[in-house]
Protein backbone atom coordinates (compact mmCIF):
# COMPACT_ATOMS: atom_id res chain seq x y z
CA UNK A 1 0.00 0.00 0.00
CA UNK A 2 3.04 2.47 0.90
CA UNK A 3 5.09 1.43 -2.43
CA UNK A 4 1.51 2.17 -4.66
CA UNK A 5 1.51 5.50 -2.88
CA UNK A 6 4.96 6.36 -3.08
CA UNK A 7 4.55 5.13 -7.27
CA UNK A 8 1.50 7.53 -7.70
CA UNK A 9 3.08 10.39 -5.54
CA UNK A 10 6.10 9.90 -8.41
CA UNK A 11 4.05 9.82 -10.94
CA UNK A 12 2.34 12.86 -10.08
CA UNK A 13 5.64 14.85 -9.12
CA UNK A 14 6.78 13.84 -13.25
CA UNK A 15 3.87 15.15 -14.65
CA UNK A 16 4.21 18.82 -12.57
CA UNK A 17 7.45 18.93 -13.63
CA UNK A 18 7.43 18.17 -17.04
CA UNK A 19 4.50 20.36 -17.51
CA UNK A 20 5.92 23.28 -15.67
CA UNK A 21 8.82 22.90 -18.03
CA UNK A 22 6.75 22.33 -21.18
CA UNK A 23 4.73 25.93 -19.60
CA UNK A 24 8.71 26.99 -19.67
CA UNK A 25 9.19 26.20 -23.30
CA UNK A 26 6.26 27.36 -24.54
CA UNK A 27 6.89 30.90 -22.85
CA UNK A 28 10.28 31.38 -24.09
CA UNK A 29 9.08 30.66 -27.49
CA UNK A 30 6.82 33.73 -27.32
CA UNK A 31 6.55 36.86 -25.53
CA UNK A 32 4.03 40.05 -25.76
CA UNK A 33 3.52 41.42 -29.28
CA UNK A 34 1.59 44.15 -28.71
CA UNK A 35 0.15 46.29 -25.55
CA UNK A 36 -0.84 45.30 -22.11
CA UNK A 37 -3.94 47.40 -20.90
CA UNK A 38 -4.67 46.76 -17.06
CA UNK A 39 -8.98 46.71 -16.66
CA UNK A 40 -11.07 45.33 -13.23
CA UNK A 41 -10.49 41.70 -13.06
CA UNK A 42 -7.70 41.52 -15.58
CA UNK A 43 -5.09 42.98 -18.09
CA UNK A 44 -6.08 42.93 -21.54
CA UNK A 45 -3.16 42.15 -24.16
CA UNK A 46 -4.14 43.71 -27.58
CA UNK A 47 -2.11 44.13 -31.04
CA UNK A 48 -2.76 47.30 -33.51
CA UNK A 49 -2.54 47.58 -37.54
CA UNK A 50 -3.57 49.37 -40.21
CA UNK A 51 -5.56 52.73 -40.18
CA UNK A 52 -9.38 53.71 -41.04
CA UNK A 53 -12.57 52.66 -38.85
CA UNK A 54 -11.87 50.70 -35.93
CA UNK A 55 -12.29 46.95 -36.04
CA UNK A 56 -11.76 44.68 -32.95
CA UNK A 57 -10.98 41.14 -33.93
CA UNK A 58 -12.30 38.50 -30.59
CA UNK A 59 -10.67 34.98 -30.91
CA UNK A 60 -12.00 31.51 -29.77
CA UNK A 61 -11.50 28.74 -26.84
CA UNK A 62 -7.94 28.14 -26.57
CA UNK A 63 -7.19 30.60 -28.87
CA UNK A 64 -5.63 34.04 -28.60
CA UNK A 65 -5.07 37.01 -31.19
CA UNK A 66 -2.55 35.41 -33.27
CA UNK A 67 -5.12 33.44 -34.41
CA UNK A 68 -5.79 36.49 -36.80
CA UNK A 69 -2.27 36.98 -37.92
CA UNK A 70 -3.24 36.33 -41.59
CA UNK A 71 -7.03 37.91 -41.80
CA UNK A 72 -5.58 41.32 -39.69
CA UNK A 73 -2.89 41.89 -41.92
CA UNK A 74 -5.55 41.68 -44.92
CA UNK A 75 -8.21 43.92 -43.36
CA UNK A 76 -5.68 46.64 -41.76
CA UNK A 77 -5.81 47.87 -45.54
CA UNK A 78 -9.55 49.55 -45.00
CA UNK A 79 -9.33 49.24 -41.08
CA UNK A 80 -7.76 50.12 -37.56
CA UNK A 81 -7.38 46.37 -36.69
CA UNK A 82 -7.35 45.44 -32.75
CA UNK A 83 -6.66 41.49 -32.15
CA UNK A 84 -7.05 41.18 -28.69
CA UNK A 85 -6.42 38.26 -26.48
CA UNK A 86 -9.70 37.18 -24.28
CA UNK A 87 -9.56 37.72 -21.01
CA UNK A 88 -7.35 34.50 -19.42
CA UNK A 89 -6.11 33.77 -22.95
CA UNK A 90 -2.56 34.83 -24.81
CA UNK A 91 -0.95 37.28 -22.87
CA UNK A 92 -4.31 38.32 -21.18
CA UNK A 93 -4.57 38.18 -17.31
CA UNK A 94 -7.95 36.83 -15.73
CA UNK A 95 -7.39 37.01 -11.75
CA UNK A 96 -8.09 33.95 -10.02
CA UNK A 97 -11.48 35.63 -8.70
CA UNK A 98 -13.23 37.21 -12.03
CA UNK A 99 -15.52 35.05 -13.69
CA UNK A 100 -15.05 33.89 -16.94
CA UNK A 101 -18.97 34.52 -17.92
CA UNK A 102 -19.84 36.32 -20.97
CA UNK A 103 -20.81 38.99 -18.98
CA UNK A 104 -17.72 39.71 -17.22
CA UNK A 105 -15.51 38.92 -20.38
CA UNK A 106 -18.05 41.72 -22.12
CA UNK A 107 -17.03 44.12 -19.32
CA UNK A 108 -13.68 43.71 -19.78
CA UNK A 109 -13.67 44.32 -23.38
CA UNK A 110 -15.53 47.40 -23.48
CA UNK A 111 -13.20 48.55 -20.13
CA UNK A 112 -10.17 48.39 -22.52
CA UNK A 113 -12.02 49.70 -25.68
CA UNK A 114 -13.00 53.00 -23.27
CA UNK A 115 -9.49 53.22 -22.31
CA UNK A 116 -7.49 52.85 -25.57
CA UNK A 117 -10.32 56.09 -26.82
CA UNK A 118 -12.23 53.20 -29.24
CA UNK A 119 -15.93 55.51 -29.40
CA UNK A 120 -16.75 53.15 -32.11
CA UNK A 121 -15.71 49.77 -33.74
CA UNK A 122 -16.95 46.84 -35.98
CA UNK A 123 -16.80 43.69 -34.25
CA UNK A 124 -16.12 40.53 -35.45
CA UNK A 125 -16.04 37.02 -33.03
CA UNK A 126 -14.67 33.52 -33.87
CA UNK A 127 -16.20 30.73 -32.33
CA UNK A 128 -16.52 31.69 -28.65
CA UNK A 129 -15.70 35.01 -29.28
CA UNK A 130 -18.97 35.12 -31.85
CA UNK A 131 -20.71 34.68 -28.21
CA UNK A 132 -18.86 37.30 -26.77
CA UNK A 133 -19.47 39.71 -29.51
CA UNK A 134 -23.22 39.28 -29.27
CA UNK A 135 -22.83 40.12 -25.95
CA UNK A 136 -21.02 43.87 -26.09
CA UNK A 137 -23.12 43.89 -29.10
CA UNK A 138 -26.19 44.00 -26.49
CA UNK A 139 -24.35 45.59 -23.69
CA UNK A 140 -23.23 48.48 -25.43
CA UNK A 141 -25.22 49.10 -28.36
CA UNK A 142 -23.82 52.68 -28.85
CA UNK A 143 -20.50 51.51 -29.64
CA UNK A 144 -20.86 48.54 -31.97
CA UNK A 145 -21.07 49.80 -35.66
CA UNK A 146 -21.46 45.91 -36.92
CA UNK A 147 -21.33 42.64 -35.84
CA UNK A 148 -19.57 39.69 -38.35
CA UNK A 149 -20.25 35.77 -36.45
CA UNK A 150 -17.23 33.46 -37.94
CA UNK A 151 -18.46 29.73 -37.01
CA UNK A 152 -19.87 31.24 -33.87
CA UNK A 153 -21.00 29.66 -30.70
CA UNK A 154 -24.32 31.72 -30.28
CA UNK A 155 -26.87 29.10 -28.67
CA UNK A 156 -25.65 26.46 -25.47
CA UNK A 157 -24.53 23.35 -26.90
CA UNK A 158 -26.90 20.32 -27.01
CA UNK A 159 -23.78 17.56 -27.29
CA UNK A 160 -19.90 18.04 -26.83
CA UNK A 161 -17.54 19.91 -29.32
CA UNK A 162 -15.63 17.25 -30.82
CA UNK A 163 -11.92 17.27 -29.15
CA UNK A 164 -12.86 20.43 -26.97
CA UNK A 165 -15.11 18.40 -25.08
CA UNK A 166 -12.48 17.40 -22.54
CA UNK A 167 -12.67 21.05 -21.26
CA UNK A 168 -15.79 20.75 -19.34
CA UNK A 169 -14.35 20.13 -15.87
CA UNK A 170 -16.99 22.18 -13.41
CA UNK A 171 -15.18 20.95 -10.29
CA UNK A 172 -12.51 23.85 -9.22
CA UNK A 173 -9.83 21.13 -7.35
CA UNK A 174 -10.03 18.56 -10.96
CA UNK A 175 -9.67 21.32 -13.24
CA UNK A 176 -6.22 22.44 -11.37
CA UNK A 177 -5.29 19.35 -11.00
CA UNK A 178 -5.55 18.41 -14.43
CA UNK A 179 -4.12 21.62 -15.81
CA UNK A 180 -1.23 20.85 -13.55
CA UNK A 181 -0.33 17.36 -14.36
CA UNK A 182 -1.87 15.03 -17.17
CA UNK A 183 -3.32 17.74 -19.52
CA UNK A 184 -0.17 18.90 -21.05
CA UNK A 185 1.73 15.35 -21.40
CA UNK A 186 -1.61 14.51 -22.90
CA UNK A 187 -2.47 17.15 -25.39
CA UNK A 188 1.53 16.98 -26.22
CA UNK A 189 1.04 13.77 -27.25
CA UNK A 190 -2.45 14.14 -28.71
CA UNK A 191 -1.67 17.58 -29.95
CA UNK A 192 -1.54 17.41 -33.83
CA UNK A 193 -4.42 14.85 -33.83
CA UNK A 194 -6.99 17.19 -32.32
CA UNK A 195 -5.48 20.38 -34.22
CA UNK A 196 -5.98 18.26 -36.91
CA UNK A 197 -9.83 17.76 -35.75
CA UNK A 198 -10.96 21.18 -34.99
CA UNK A 199 -9.60 22.47 -39.33
CA UNK A 200 -11.00 19.47 -40.14
CA UNK A 201 -11.43 18.76 -43.55
CA UNK A 202 -9.10 21.32 -44.57
CA UNK A 203 -4.91 21.03 -43.52
CA UNK A 204 -3.42 22.57 -40.46
CA UNK A 205 -1.25 25.59 -42.41
CA UNK A 206 2.25 24.50 -41.36
CA UNK A 207 2.71 28.12 -39.40
CA UNK A 208 0.13 27.66 -37.50
CA UNK A 209 1.73 26.43 -34.45
CA UNK A 210 4.07 29.82 -34.27
CA UNK A 211 2.82 32.71 -36.48
CA UNK A 212 -0.79 31.64 -35.48
CA UNK A 213 0.00 31.04 -32.14
CA UNK A 214 -1.13 27.62 -31.59
CA UNK A 215 1.64 26.24 -29.57
CA UNK A 216 0.27 28.57 -26.73
CA UNK A 217 -2.89 26.71 -26.52
CA UNK A 218 -0.88 23.87 -24.77
CA UNK A 219 0.51 25.99 -21.86
CA UNK A 220 -1.45 24.89 -18.59
CA UNK A 221 -2.78 27.98 -18.25
CA UNK A 222 -4.84 27.97 -21.63
CA UNK A 223 -6.17 24.93 -20.40
CA UNK A 224 -7.09 25.98 -16.85
CA UNK A 225 -8.62 28.95 -18.21
CA UNK A 226 -10.47 27.06 -21.50
CA UNK A 227 -12.18 25.11 -19.17
CA UNK A 228 -13.20 28.19 -17.14
CA UNK A 229 -14.57 29.34 -20.51
CA UNK A 230 -16.38 26.24 -21.40
CA UNK A 231 -18.32 25.69 -18.25
CA UNK A 232 -19.21 29.86 -18.13
CA UNK A 233 -20.56 29.38 -21.26
CA UNK A 234 -23.81 27.53 -21.00
CA UNK A 235 -25.08 29.61 -18.33
CA UNK A 236 -23.92 32.52 -20.37
CA UNK A 237 -25.53 31.39 -23.48
CA UNK A 238 -28.88 30.97 -21.81
CA UNK A 239 -28.93 34.39 -20.56
CA UNK A 240 -28.29 36.48 -23.48
CA UNK A 241 -29.84 33.71 -26.37
CA UNK A 242 -33.14 35.25 -25.82
CA UNK A 243 -32.49 38.95 -26.43
CA UNK A 244 -30.46 38.36 -29.56
CA UNK A 245 -33.52 40.42 -31.06
CA UNK A 246 -32.59 43.38 -29.16
CA UNK A 247 -29.25 43.55 -31.60
CA UNK A 248 -29.80 46.49 -34.12
CA UNK A 249 -26.62 46.82 -35.93
CA UNK A 250 -25.80 44.93 -39.30
CA UNK A 251 -25.02 41.19 -38.14
CA UNK A 252 -23.50 38.38 -40.19
CA UNK A 253 -22.60 34.39 -39.61
CA UNK A 254 -20.52 33.18 -41.41
CA UNK A 255 -19.89 28.87 -41.27
CA UNK A 256 -17.91 26.43 -43.09
CA UNK A 257 -20.51 23.63 -44.04
CA UNK A 258 -18.12 21.27 -42.70
CA UNK A 259 -17.50 22.53 -39.37
CA UNK A 260 -17.49 19.37 -36.73
CA UNK A 261 -17.32 21.45 -33.43
CA UNK A 262 -20.27 23.49 -33.75
CA UNK A 263 -23.06 22.97 -36.22
CA UNK A 264 -23.70 25.42 -38.45
CA UNK A 265 -27.59 24.86 -38.69
CA UNK A 266 -27.65 25.24 -35.03
CA UNK A 267 -25.85 28.43 -34.52
CA UNK A 268 -26.65 30.25 -37.33
CA UNK A 269 -30.80 29.61 -36.49
CA UNK A 270 -30.28 30.86 -33.39
CA UNK A 271 -29.05 34.23 -34.71
CA UNK A 272 -31.35 34.51 -37.85
CA UNK A 273 -34.31 33.54 -36.28
CA UNK A 274 -34.14 36.39 -33.74
CA UNK A 275 -32.96 39.00 -36.32
CA UNK A 276 -34.58 39.21 -39.55
CA UNK A 277 -31.98 41.22 -40.86
CA UNK A 278 -29.30 38.99 -40.29
CA UNK A 279 -27.17 37.50 -43.19
CA UNK A 280 -25.93 34.18 -43.11
CA UNK A 281 -23.25 32.11 -45.53
CA UNK A 282 -21.72 28.83 -45.91
CA UNK A 283 -18.41 27.85 -47.38
CA UNK A 284 -18.84 24.62 -48.88
CA UNK A 285 -16.14 22.22 -47.85
CA UNK A 286 -14.65 24.24 -45.27
CA UNK A 287 -14.55 23.67 -41.46
CA UNK A 288 -14.38 25.55 -38.19
CA UNK A 289 -10.82 27.73 -38.64
CA UNK A 290 -12.10 30.20 -41.52
CA UNK A 291 -10.19 33.00 -39.52
CA UNK A 292 -7.08 31.05 -40.31
CA UNK A 293 -8.07 29.02 -43.48
CA UNK A 294 -10.67 31.12 -45.53
CA UNK A 295 -8.80 34.45 -44.95
CA UNK A 296 -9.93 36.24 -48.10
CA UNK A 297 -13.65 34.98 -47.41
CA UNK A 298 -13.42 35.83 -44.17
CA UNK A 299 -12.60 39.76 -44.63
CA UNK A 300 -14.56 40.34 -47.83
CA UNK A 301 -17.68 38.96 -45.44
CA UNK A 302 -16.77 41.58 -42.59
CA UNK A 303 -16.59 44.33 -45.18
CA UNK A 304 -20.00 43.34 -46.74
CA UNK A 305 -21.38 43.27 -43.29
CA UNK A 306 -20.16 46.44 -42.53
CA UNK A 307 -21.12 48.20 -45.48
CA UNK A 308 -24.67 48.19 -44.42
CA UNK A 309 -23.88 49.89 -41.65
CA UNK A 310 -25.38 53.09 -40.68
CA UNK A 311 -22.15 55.57 -40.08
CA UNK A 312 -24.17 58.38 -39.46
CA UNK A 313 -25.59 57.78 -36.13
Amino acid sequence: MVIASLIILCIFIVLIWFTAKMDSNIESSFTPSGKLTPVEGGIIHWQKQGKGPALVLIHGLLGNSNNFHNLAKTLASRYTVYSVDRPGSGFSSRYKRTSASFEQQSKMLLEWMEKEGIKKATIAGHSMGGGIALRIALDAPEKITSVSLLCPLTTPLKGGAGPLSILYIPNEFMRTSVAKTIASPLRAKLGKKQVAQIFHPEPVPTSFSTEGGGLLALHSRSFYEGSRDTVSAQGSLHRQQNDYNKIQCPVGILYGEKDTILKPNEHISAVASAIDTAISDVIPDAGHMLPVTQVQACADFIVNIDSKANRDD
